[in-house]
């Protein structure tokens, strides 16, 4: 079934639900795909964001996050707006959204809503895909600013819908007291970040900190270290004040490992730090 189905009446044709998959112990659910060619990758959290290039269309992936309570009956009653980034959240829908299952490899199930945003009078196609497996779900949310883009944006959504899988992965080791000690330090890097009041991207300065013992804390423009000295970063007291900016951190077979504490349970992979540079979402790092 392709996501042409989608467009039509802003509706999906009802598919059979998957077989159920096992919730290992102590694994992650992670949710695989192949983005589409035509689109640039925002490095916006929670989401991993993407935007079609040449017209107004936009596509976000909200990896797993374990769920209380049945949450099927919350995501026909509440689309799970609250775990939409704010910038993608609709802000009414136009009529009643329309429900249909989905089938996904590796999941329990699968529920697409299919609904319209109404803005200044003009519908706003959009499709927001509930996928389960275990306690756990993740989002794949698409919008366009008009009709016409989103006919334009079925061709890239029908190739990543073909490709969408649930795995599972056993956790990472724990981080060893030398690989801390080797990785650990503040690492600068420039990426863009969005402006609430203007709506737009500006270029600012991004750091993130990574402690020996492997707790991990990011921030725009500025972090605050006691006498220059990381070890006396209070990471307990930054998590209360912006706990979806700090994490922990291991490595495994030469990768490092980013676990932050989003509601959406960002995940990062990349190679350890080379030379003193770290890479995070195509973002040089330099360590300071």
């Amino acid at each position: 079934m392709r996501f042409a189905a989608w467009f039509v009446a802003l509706s999906a044709v009802v598919l059979m639900l998957t077989n159920m998959a096992t919730d290992a112990q102590n694994a992650t659910h992670v949710l695989r795909y192949t983005p589409p060619a035509n689109v640039f990758r925002a490095a916006i959290e929670p989401a991993e964001d993407y935007s079609f290039n040449g017209f107004n269309a936009a596509l976000q992936v909200y990896q797993f996050r374990r769920f209380n309570g049945d949450i099927r009956q919350t995501f026909q009653t509440t689309l799970l707006r609250d775990w939409i980034a704010p910038m993608h959240k609709e802000e009414n829908t136009s009529g009643q959204p329309t429900f249909n299952a989905f089938q996904v490899s590796g999941a329990d199930f699968a529920v697409v809503a299919s609904f319209a945003e109404n803005r200044v009078g003009l519908p706003r196609p959009h499709t927001r895909m509930l996928i389960v497996a275990g306690q756990e779900a993740a989002i794949v949310d698409a919008s366009a600013g008009t009709v016409q883009s989103w006919q334009q944006a079925l061709p890239a959504l029908n190739a990543l819908a073909a490709t969408l899988r649930v795995e599972t992965a056993a956790a990472p080791p724990p981080l060893t007291p030398a690989a801390g000690r080797a990785i650990a330090g503040l690492y600068m890097g420039m990426k863009p970040k969005f402006m609430a009041l203007t709506g737009s991207n500006t270029t600012a300065l991004h750091y993130y900190l990574l402690s020996a013992d492997g707790r991990i804390f990011r921030a725009y423009d500025k972090v605050n270290l006691p006498g220059g000295n990381i070890a006396m970063f209070d990471f307990d007291s930054a998590q209360r004040a912006d706990p979806m900016n700090v994490g922990r951190y291991t490595v495994d077979g030469g990768k490092l490992i980013i676990e932050m504490e989003t509601t959406n349970r960002e995940t990062i992979v990349t190679d350890v730090p080379q030379g003193g540079v770290l890479s995070i979402y195509s973002v040089a790092y330099r360590r300071q």
